[in-house]
């Protein structure tokens, strides 16, 4: 692919990419990596075979049409493979078969789902869990978490990443080498939390580097210009910049399998009114999480309809590394409190005395959904 070729694809990928991390792991193939002790390699990844037929995509049965009487819901999302499950729940005919009329609205990066849904433009979202959602919340807004999104495995999808120029001539070693460099993020919030993490593993911290704000595509064509020395960039867009050689894994283990990035938040109005269609949404997502666990997540229908809502070829989404996800739906609270910490370290939180996140977290509609669908067929597979 020519240089000009490559580059159209990260702009193409600019509204997709540039909102949210994607924040969750799993084996794909050799991927470059880095701490203070270990050697890193330039090596560009190689694509991998196509993960569906190449004589077409494969055939996606209609999903079956609601029924008359199905209640109506708005759910929100940023097109990225990260979500998933709502797209794969959608398109198997999950929800009309909870007897629910589920539209999807798509929003562009930066839109904050969790107000929406608090205002009640949407009825529920999958979102992260970012300052936007913690200020919301001890505003007194009506939200609640009613189901875990996606987790982080070995390797991590949003990988610290370094020009692959910089790697080749040595200039970056490790993580360590960045001290004082201009390092990127997407947006403050999680990203930074991850970016943290990353350069801990070579000992510094966000104040030992020149932190900068760009998209992560921007990212990409300014660690190939030399006008950024890393960056964090989220799949699918890190295996796009290995394989068009502009970019390779500095960092790709580094201590964030225990947060709870995203999540699927609800109004709790709207819970309060019908609480049966907020307890079949839960039960068809988790349905579609179990769909998508283990090598669920490259089955060439799973990936075609991915495709439909995250506008990437299958082929790529199947070459990125993939979203874990929970087969029991549940959130840990545990896990949210280490993004509040981080958030108010950060300035970034509007409130004085820390939330107890199980005041905004919904448990029952997870645990019913467990109870109706049965223990998870391979516990292995997920978080």
């Amino acid at each position: 692919m020519s240089t000009v070729a490559a580059r159209s694809w990260f702009l193409a990928l600019l509204l997709i990419c540039s909102s949210v991390a994607g924040l969750a792991a799993g084996p794909a193939g050799v991927r470059a990596q880095s701490t203070a002790g270990t050697s890193l390699s330039c090596t560009v990844a190689s694509a991998p075979s196509p993960a569906r037929p190449t004589g077409g995509a494969p055939n996606v049965p209609a999903a079956p049409e609601p029924p008359a009487d199905a209640v109506e819901m708005t759910v929100g999302y940023i097109p990225i493979s990260i979500y998933a499950p709502v797209f794969v729940a959608a398109d198997k005919g999950y929800y009309a078969e909870e007897g629910l009329d589920v539209e999807l609205e798509p929003f562009a990066g930066g839109s904050d789902l969790a107000t929406l849904t608090a205002s009640g433009q949407l009825e529920a979202a999958a979102t992260g869990a970012g300052p936007a959602l913690w200020n919301a919340v001890a505003l007194g807004l009506p939200l609640a978490l009613v189901a875990a999104g996606h987790r982080e495995g070995n390797p991590v999808a949003t990988p610290l990443m370094i020009s692959r120029d910089s790697c080749e001539s040595g200039a970056i070693k490790s993580v360590a080498d960045l001290l004082g460099k201009r390092v990127a993020v997407n947006a403050p919030g999680a990203t930074e939390y991850w970016l943290a993490q990353a350069l801990g593993t070579g000992g510094l911290t966000l104040d030992d580097v020149d932190l900068r704000t760009l998209a992560f595509p921007d990212a990409v064509l300014a660690l190939e210009s030399g006008a950024l020395a890393a960056a964090m960039v989220a799949e699918p867009l890190a295996t796009k910049a290995e394989q068009d050689g502009f970019a390779v894994r500095l960092a790709t283990d580094f201590p964030v399998q225990a947060v709870q990035p995203t999540a699927i938040v609800a109004n709790t109005d709207f819970i309060g009114e019908n609480p049966d269609a907020v307890q079949g949404f839960v039960t068809a997502y988790l349905r579609a999480c179990r769909d998508l666990a283990g090598e669920g997540f490259a089955d060439p229908v799973n990936l075609e309809i991915i495709g439909r809502y995250a506008p990437v070829p299958p082929e790529l989404i199947a070459a990125a590394v993939p979203p874990i996800y929970s087969l029991d739906g549940k959130i840990d609270p545990v896990a949210l409190a280490p993004l509040q910490t981080f958030f108010r370290e950060r300035g970034q939180l509007e409130y004085d005395e820390d939330i107890d996140p199980r005041s905004f977290i919904e448990p029952r509609f997870a645990e019913a959904a467990l109870g109706e669908l049965g223990p998870a067929a391979s516990p292995a597979a997920g978080v």
